[in-house]
């Protein structure tokens, strides 16, 4: 490739992220204090580290409608220690089925012009981008954080599902954290590992619970 398809080429990938990019979303302000700690989130299939990069570095939005509902373990009593409970929730939106209430943004068709540039990138960029953590993701995804008493995370969580079990040993630890413990879920809507405008992310909720 010459340098001046080369140039070009970033040149349309630039242009592309822009216009597709949750660009109306306030960032959060950068710097060490606001950096968040992602290495030891747990991954479910086909969640990727770039898409939660995306979600974390934008202000969480509160919307109704994505106000998340814990369906299990019951949080009124103590959740009993002797095994990892399976953590499972929906969004309001999913209670209603109302026309208009989805999670992901409404949308129309991708206009012309987007098709077209990105078919020409296709042709001006033989060499594809790997993802380095696999294929990129589309769709909704939850982040759920589970805090110690002392606001110490203690299990980070990013997947495509609305239900959880930590393995034993994720499960022994949240046992032997300081109580009550909190469970956070943030979700948004992903188009390639980008957060497009409208599709979040969502504050769903924070919920106080204790392991006995």
């Amino acid at each position: 490739m010459t340098l001046h398809r080369r140039s070009a080429a970033c040149a349309l990938v630039l242009l592309i992220s822009a216009c597709s990019s949750n660009s109306d979303a306030p960032t959060k302000p950068a710097g060490p204090a606001e950096e968040q700690d992602l290495s030891n989130v747990i991954y479910v299939p086909s969640v990727t580290d770039e898409a939660l990069e995306q979600m974390v570095a934008i202000v969480p939005k509160a919307d109704a409608r994505q106000v998340a509902i814990v369906d299990s373990p019951d949080f009124s009593v103590p959740v009993p220690k002797n095994g990892p409970a399976t953590f499972k929730f929906h969004l309001l939106s999913e209670t209603a089925h109302i026309p208009g209430l989805r999670f992901a943004p409404n949308r129309e068709a991708s206009p012309k012009w987007r098709r077209g540039l990105h078919e020409l990138m296709q042709l001006l960029v033989p060499e594809r981008i790997a993802h380095a953590h696999g294929e990129a993701y589309n769709g909704t995804a939850y982040y759920l954080v589970i805090t110690d008493q002392d606001s110490k995370p203690i299990l980070q969580v990013f997947t495509p599902e609305t239900s959880y079990t930590p393995e034993a040993l994720d499960w022994q630890h949240l046992v032997e954290a300081a109580q009550p413990l909190t469970l956070e879920i943030t979700s948004a809507f992903f188009e390639t590992n980008n957060v497009p405008a409208g599709g979040g992310p969502f504050a769903g909720g924070k919920f106080q619970f204790r392991i006995e």
